[in-house]
Order: C-alpha cells, then structure tokens, then sequence
C-alpha cells in the first residue's frame, strides 16, 4: 500500500529536507552507476542514478507495490525495484533498450551461468586463432563500423559474434551477446564516446578483444552474486510506447518514477548506431528512422523533420491553456531565431510535437496509477537557439490539468555550464539551465 504524506510535503518540510541532504551526498546522472552491479554494464549515458531511484522509491512505498518506469531505457528504475523486492514494470520504445533492460532483470542460474562462460571462453579463444576465416562476415557490413574498427578487431569481434550466435539457450546467448556488445567502444581506436562517433578522431591504444570480452563476462557474472535480487519478484519489460500503455490495468500501479527524453535535441536512435549496426538491427540512416527514431517521443529537430511534421505545428488542444499559450509564443520566437541561422533547425517544430507527445503519455500514467500515487519525472530543461524552454514548469502544469492533484519542482542541479562565455561568464542562454524532479500525486 502506498504510504500516505502529510500535505506540508507540498511546502518542502519534509520531502525537500530529506532530498537536499541527499544530494550533498549523491549523484543524480548516470555516472553515480558507473560502480554499481548490474547499472553498469551497458553505459548510457542518457540514464539517471540508481541511488536516486532507490531513494525514491523506499520514501514513498512503505510496503509492496507495483513500480512503473515508463520511458526505462536501460532498466535503472526495474533493477533497483527488483533488488528491493518490488515488482515492476518498465515501457521502452527503443529496442535495443528494452532488450538490454530486459538482460539486465532475468533470474540468472548462476551454476548453470558459470560454466557456460568457462565454456564460451575457450571456444571464442579457439575460433579466434582463426579467425581469418570469417573475413567474409564483415565484407558487407555498414561502412560506419569499418570506419571505426581496424580490420581484425572487426573480424575479432564478428568471430565471437558467431560462436555468441550459434548458442541456443536464449537466456544464456542474450548475456553473453549483451557482454559483446558492452566492449564495443573500449576496442575501437577511434573515439566513439557518447554522444558522438568521430571515425577520424583517434583515441588511446585500445584494449585487446579477447581480453576486454573476458573481463566483460566475469565482471557481469560478478555482478550478479552482488546484487541482491528477491526470489519471486517480476520485472516485466515491454517494448512499447509510454503513449499508449494498453497492456496496464487502470488504477493497477502503486508509484512510477522515470527520467523521459530530454528535450535538448538529443537524438536517441542515432547515439545507439554503432551497436545497431553491430547486431544487424539496422544498417543505414534510413532504417534507423523508419524502425526507431520515428517512434519515439520527439526530442530532436531532424527528427521532427523526417517523421513530416510541418512548419505551424500547433499545440494539442489538451495541453493546459496557460502552457498551450506559452508554447505558440515559445514556437513563434523559434521560428524567427531559425531564418537567421544558417542550419534552420526546426526547433520550432521540436518544441510543440515534444509536448504533444508527453501529454499523451503522462495522461497514460495518470490513467494507470492508484489514487493517492506518487509520480516522480527527473529531467532538465532547454535553450534551443537561446530561447529557453522551462521544461520542467510546463510539464508540471500539464499534469496538473491532466488531472495530478498536486505538483511540485525540486531543483537537483544546475546544469549547462560548458555554455557559459570564457571572457566575462555570463550565460549564452541568459538563463541558468537546470535538472529537477517533478513530483506528482495522484
């Protein structure tokens, strides 16, 4: 059952003392996973603190109750609730996520596990001594990934690919093609770090395939004696879209929290390119926007632009009135600031459809959560082409009308501080961009 707050929660006395010691404390990025079993295997950079998360979800759950992520990503919010023994549930439109994410929650037979790693080890150890003879796997492959990797790391790594391939346990063939993928930016030579991949740009010596696969592997397998996940306890993850959560009973969630796109031109199908390729999920530009980038939550200009959104997009007449104003205003000064650049991002577009699209899912959250339910939503806000969209404010008053009876932003830190000038350190934006929490009640 939920645990019930006394309303000066809403004034900051209790929540807000509580919350700011943390963070004298604590991390709220994704780098605070870097050393945490099972967070870190696959580094995202667009993810949130699982500290944070398990914060979040002890102060407002007293007992058991059933945990929804609706924008999981990786699994960050599905892993922590797993390890406190609260059943979850985690919507992911992005594919390759919800595959990791689901990797990343499964009840592992740790025996069974053990030795299927001292068995893959020798075999990939013993293919790769010839590994010449799959040359021809990586003939036709994407040109991106022959740009990025010499000619036998490639070969390395599609040798092992094979062998992962011909598994036919699918638990067992998902971890150990999860732990391949993972080493896929340490064994480049080119530096392909989040979020963008500069095939020209070289790096330091990278690590050996062999050798950066088999610390992979015992570092997972590790990880999964540490964690302490509760017997019996579900992390259901779906492919889906937060936009139209039919799978979910009205009124069946005790508490959601989740971290959704950030509307700062991020794009989130194109940052997971490479390991897209590498799993021949896609193989061009194209089918990156017809299989992922069309279907996800619009947070980027070209985005906007390649899925037809058109010049004049207006906001959804649901949008809280005050918002729906602001946005027209907002959109209007974008479209002014986009002629007198010479990219002419379409951000005016961007802005209005990224609104569209979380009034759609957050209305689903509200349909799907108990009365008296907490939501919490951490992201930051934006400046595109310096006019700054106060994400979090309009997004607070948005729930509001959607129907949350109480709202409330708490400040988590101050955040675009490479923007600032060098010479007299005023801001570019003229305003301080931020990260925060929402916190809604239902």
């Amino acid at each position: 059952m939920m645990k019930e707050k006394p309303l000066d929660i809403w004034l900051g006395t209790d929540f807000e003392k509580i919350l700011i010691g943390k963070l004298t404390n604590a991390k709220v990025t994704f780098s605070d996973n870097m050393d945490e079993p099972v967070h870190r295997w696959f580094r995202f950079p667009a993810g949130f603190s699982a500290e944070f998360a398990k914060f979040f979800l002890q102060y407002f759950l007293s007992n058991k109750g059933v945990v929804l992520d609706p924008f999981t990503g990786c699994g960050t919010t599905n892993v922590v609730a797993k390890s406190l023994g609260l059943p979850s549930i985690g919507v992911e439109r992005h594919p390759l996520l919800a595959w990791i994410a689901k990797v990343k929650v499964r009840n592992y037979d740790l025996k069974i596990l053990q030795v299927a790693v001292e068995d893959l080890l020798k075999k990939v150890k013993y293919e790769l001594q010839f590994k010449d003879k799959n040359l021809p796997l990586i003939e036709n492959k994407p040109e991106l990934l022959r740009k990025c990797y010499p000619r036998d790391t490639l070969c390395e790594l599609y040798t092992i690919k094979k062998v992962v391939d011909e598994i036919t346990n699918d638990e067992v063939r998902d971890f150990f093609m999860l732990a391949l993928l993972c080493i896929l930016r340490k064994v480049t030579d080119v530096d392909v770090g989040w979020p963008y991949i500069l095939p020209k740009k070289k790096k330091r010596t990278p690590q050996p395939v062999f050798q950066a696969y088999k610390e992979q592997l015992l570092m997972m397998l590790n990880d999964l004696k540490l964690i302490d996940y509760k017997e019996g306890v579900d992390a259901i993850i779906h492919e889906a879209d937060a936009r139209d959560m039919f799978f979910i009973e009205d009124n069946s969630i005790d508490i959601a929290f989740t971290s959704p796109p950030y509307l700062n031109n991020y794009d989130y199908a194109d940052r997971t390119r490479l390991e897209l390729y590498f799993l021949n999920y896609v193989s061009s530009w194209k089918e990156i926007t017809e299989k992922i980038r069309s279907k996800l939550i619009v947070s980027c200009s070209h985005q906007a632009k390649e899925m037809g959104l058109e010049e004049g997009l207006m906001p959804d007449e649901e949008i809280d009135p005050e918002v729906r104003d602001e946005l027209i205003k907002k959109a209007e000064q974008l479209r002014v600031e986009k002629h007198r650049h010479g990219g002419k991002k379409d951000y005016d577009v961007m802005v209005v459809a990224y609104f569209n699209d979380m009034l759609k899912a957050m209305q689903e959250v509200y349909r799907v959560l108990k009365f008296g339910a907490y939501y919490g939503m951490v992201l930051g806000d934006s400046a595109p082409y310096g006019v700054h969209i106060p994400t979090d404010d309009y997004l607070a008053k948005i729930g509001k009308h959607v129907g949350f009876r109480e709202s409330k932003i708490f400040v988590l830190r101050e955040r675009g501080g490479k923007w600032k000038y060098l010479v007299d350190k005023k801001i570019r934006h003229g305003v301080q961009l931020r990260e925060s929490l929402i916190l809604f009640k239902k």
